[in-house]
């Protein structure tokens, strides 16, 4: 089972599930957190997410783009 591309998958939904909290929160506490706070976690939330599952695609699609 791969667990680490399960692993990256769901902290990646953590990570972008606590962003929209974060800002969310910010809404109506305007300045508690930065933006680019925001920004990085949910850029890291997105780029683990997109790993993970192309780690779990099985690896008969992963072939070199063939024209």
């Amino acid at each position: 089972m791969p667990r680490f591309a399960l692993l990256l998958v769901v902290l990646g939904l953590v990570a972008i599930l606590s962003t929209v909290v974060l800002v969310l929160g910010d809404a109506t506490l305007p300045g508690r957190v930065p933006l680019m706070t925001a920004a990085i976690l949910a850029g890291f939330g997105g780029a683990s997410l997109v790993i993970g599952l192309w780690l779990l695609e099985p690896s008969s699609r992963r072939q070199p783009f063939s024209g």
